[in-house]
């Protein structure tokens, strides 16, 4: 027996202006959402969302509906992104997708307030699932916890996105993906796994020339103090 669930993730970036701060032009959410903006956290038991080494707190943990983080910023980077499922699960699926702040990648110059929007659809299938998590995934979405947030006028031709909040922002657009392969799962846990080891082995450089400089310093002020330790003598 096979279940497939569908799953949309993605960013939606909106440009903050000419006034704004040179390092926070966009504001940004990254998510994890049904394909029809269902609560997916009946099946869902929480989402990380890995973010680059420059930003705090690079792991953030989400336990409820929706599957939502918001930020600031002005770099483009990859989002490792870890999906718990409920049930006799310990390793999370994971997916890594690249933050788009511009529609123009090549001259990555804003020239509207209108978010950009960049999605990928997927199916997380369950082979055999054990008679518990068949229960669950046979289950309804609560469509009651779906209705986060207060309804979004969609008529006006630009509404003020720096205002909304991301759930308001995911209900206004509507989702627009593009279908892959699931066999690509192992090519994506691939370049995951070659993400974080770039990010280990560069803070192990860093640390490196730290412990270089520091030990460096120690070397100079030993010679000085044996430096005036012989003039004493003399």
């Amino acid at each position: 027996m096979q279940i497939a669930k569908p799953i949309i993730y993605g960013t939606i970036a909106t440009w903050l202006g000419r006034r704004s701060d040179e390092k926070k032009t966009h504001s940004w959410i990254c998510y994890v959402r049904g394909a029809h903006n269902e609560d997916l956290s009946y099946f869902i038991d929480k989402v990380i969302f890995v973010l680059h080494s420059s930003f705090e707190n690079t792991n953030r943990v989400v336990t409820q509906h929706p599957f939502v983080i918001a930020e600031t910023g002005w770099g483009q980077f990859d989002i490792i992104i870890k999906i718990y499922l409920k049930g006799d699960y310990d390793q999370p699926l994971m997916a890594v997708h690249p933050l788009k702040l511009y529609q123009n990648q090549t001259q990555n110059i804003p020239l509207t307030k209108k978010p950009v929007v960049s999605e990928q659809y997927d199916e997380i299938v369950f082979i055999n699932p054990k008679p518990e998590l068949l229960e669950i995934l046979n289950s309804k979405p609560n469509q009651e916890n779906n209705q986060v947030e207060e309804e979004v006028q969609v008529d006006q031709k630009e509404p003020d996105f720096e205002q909304m909040t991301p759930a308001q922002i995911l209900k206004y657009n509507q989702p627009n993906f593009t279908v892959f392969d699931i066999n690509e799962s192992k090519t994506t846990i691939e370049k995951a796994i070659q993400f974080v080891s770039q990010e280990i082995l560069a803070d192990y450089k860093r640390k490196n020339h730290q412990l270089d400089t520091e030990i460096q310093e120690l070397q100079i002020e030993y010679e000085n103090l044996q430096n005036k330790l012989s003039q004493t003598q003399q």
